[in-house]
């Protein structure tokens, strides 16, 4: 049975800290529709052109970008677009909240691998011994033998499906999990990017998507060798010669450290987009909250009236929050009760204020694409 023996050590937890605080800017900034769309298109692309660089595929990088969206011949452009066709499989399985399984490995690595012609629906374990580098380089590796892989990685699953592991930070189950698939390596080829994918959807179903703006290989492709070096934590080359029951602490420091540089990177990312959004934003929406805008947005695009339920569902707050919410925000001058003479309020309405610029809005939805969500006008 998969254990992973790990320390928190003081360096991990400051930089979980920082991981988390990058995360929280970025979900509480908005941003206009199309930038943010722009910005995680660019973010699927690099994270394409820099993962296939990192497993040899030398296409420069504009030749990457023409073989981003179609099928080809040559195995080198047909890499690039599986990478591609891959993201997109994680951003289904997110929508889909599916768990990682056995199965949905498969299928992942199914997608990323190259083949021609018909791509089978799964991939099958390796059925032969295969290793990483060669011998006297940095990041040479012996994995386990074939033979045990079924059972690694039946193990593997279960560990990450298991009520305890769920109990530790997310950035740790990546880390983890990205280091354990890397050394149990049960494909032939293809094994980095599988990792880091998992990785990358193990962050994104634990709330640490970022909005799909961050790029893991943004760090490690700047020095492979210190990648290799870390994953090997000077360990025998051999699987089985300590590597199949070590402690993981300085792996995990290094991988989280590149965590903290690739969220706060993304972080001054949007906080850049969003001071150039709020040069120009109406003084009155620059006072609302994220929570304040989402409700804004529901009174101008979806409904012209709005009861306390309804707010509880759309901003998944309880009753009580719900109505200490409610009356700030009729203080400020945000919203007002329908009915004003009522002697408990169930229904409200936008402010004169607000209701004014929610008119101008509708009348003009070009200038505040900002505000918009791909369904407000449907």
């Amino acid at each position: 049975m998969f254990n992973p023996k790990l320390t928190n050590t003081f360096n991990m937890i400051n930089k979980l800290l920082e991981i988390q605080r990058a995360s929280v800017i970025i979900d509480q900034l908005p941003l206009p529709v199309d930038i943010l769309e722009q910005l995680q298109k660019e973010a699927k692309e690099t994270t394409v052109l820099l993962s296939t660089r990192m497993e040899g595929n030398d296409l420069d990088d504009d030749k990457k970008r023409k073989a981003l969206y179609r099928s080809s011949d040559l195995d080198k452009e047909q890499e690039v677009y599986n990478l591609m066709k891959a993201i997109e499989f994680l951003d289904d399985s997110e929508r889909r909240r599916l768990p990682i399984t056995e199965e949905w490995i498969k299928k992942l690595h199914a997608i990323i691998r190259i083949s021609h012609g018909r791509r089978p629906r799964l991939s099958d374990y390796r059925l032969e011994q295969n290793k990483v580098g060669n011998r006297n380089q940095s990041g040479f590796y012996m994995p386990p033998e074939y033979t045990d892989v079924p059972v690694l990685m039946e193990d593997y699953v279960a560990w990450l499906n298991s009520p305890e592991t769920h109990e530790l930070p997310a950035p740790i189950r990546a880390g983890v999990a990205m280091w354990q698939f890397l050394t149990i390596h049960p494909y032939m080829d293809g094994n980095g990017r599988t990792a880091r994918m998992i990785a990358t959807y193990i962050l994104r179903r634990g709330q640490f998507g970022l909005k799909g703006l961050f790029v893991l290989e943004n760090f490690y492709d700047r020095n492979l060798n210190e990648y290799y070096k870390a994953l090997q934590m000077g360990l025998s080359h051999n699987y089985y010669y300590g590597r199949h029951d070590a402690d993981l602490t300085v792996w995990l420091d290094y991988f989280l450290n590149g965590l903290v540089e690739v969220y706060t990177h993304a972080a001054q990312i949007v906080q850049e987009k969003n001071a150039e959004m709020l040069r120009v934003e109406p003084e009155l929406i620059r006072q609302l909250d994220i929570q304040q805008r989402q409700l804004f947005r529901q009174l101008v695009f979806k409904q012209d009236e709005i009861t306390i339920t309804e707010i509880m569902m759309l901003l998944s707050i309880g009753d009580r929050t719900a109505r200490e919410k409610l009356k700030q925000w009729i203080e400020i001058g945000f919203l007002k009760p329908k009915d004003p003479n009522a002697l408990r309020i169930r229904t409200v309405i936008l402010s004169q204020w607000y209701e004014a610029l929610g008119d101008e809005i509708r009348e003009n939805p070009e200038q505040y694409s900002y505000l918009l969500l791909k369904d407000d006008l449907n």
